[in-house]
């Protein structure tokens, strides 16, 4: 059975259609396997947990919404385990580095060009006074570099794109 709903995430709405372990937001398709708490979208596995109208993902806390399902209301943390993994990937894509909260860009440890193997920190991001090292989530070359130091950014703005 496909269920379809819209889930506001941050602000901007996602379309979403969940089909047993497959999310599908804004056209996009993902593989998703929940254990527990922890949730895994295209293999990269995330600890994701849903209370009212919030996601937290790897710590981090997003307000959510869901609409257009029958009875929709929102998640309980055992429950509905499509709307976990669409917090997931709405915010994160392989082979892109987002900026996880508002902040600084403090360096830029990568230059267009150069290879990096999955978990490689790639940025560093001031925010809250403290540094967040965001780490290369694929293996790959560096097809895009668009922050510099000093650079101020936005939660989910693009930083690097890796291919």
């Amino acid at each position: 059975m496909v269920k379809r709903f819209v889930l506001t995430f941050e602000g901007h709405p996602y379309e979403v259609e969940v089909e047993g372990g497959q999310v599908t937001v804004e056209g996009k398709a993902f593989q998703v396997k929940r254990e527990g708490v922890s949730v895994q979208v295209g293999g990269r596995p995330y600890t994701v947990e849903v209370q009212g109208d919030q996601a937290t993902v790897d710590g981090i806390t997003y307000p959510i919404a869901v609409s257009g399902v029958a009875g929709a209301r929102a998640a309980s943390p055992r429950g509905r385990e499509g709307e976990r993994a669409v917090a997931v990937a709405a915010a994160e894509e392989p082979g892109q580095v987002a900026a996880i909260m508002p902040g600084k860009i403090l360096r830029v440890e990568v230059k267009e060009g150069d290879e990096v193997v999955a978990g490689e920190v790639v940025v560093i991001l001031e925010a809250m006074k403290m540094e967040n090292e965001l780490r290369a989530k694929v293996g790959g070359v560096i097809k895009q570099v668009r922050v510099s130091p000093g650079d101020d950014v936005e939660m989910g703005d693009l930083l690097i794109v890796v291919e």
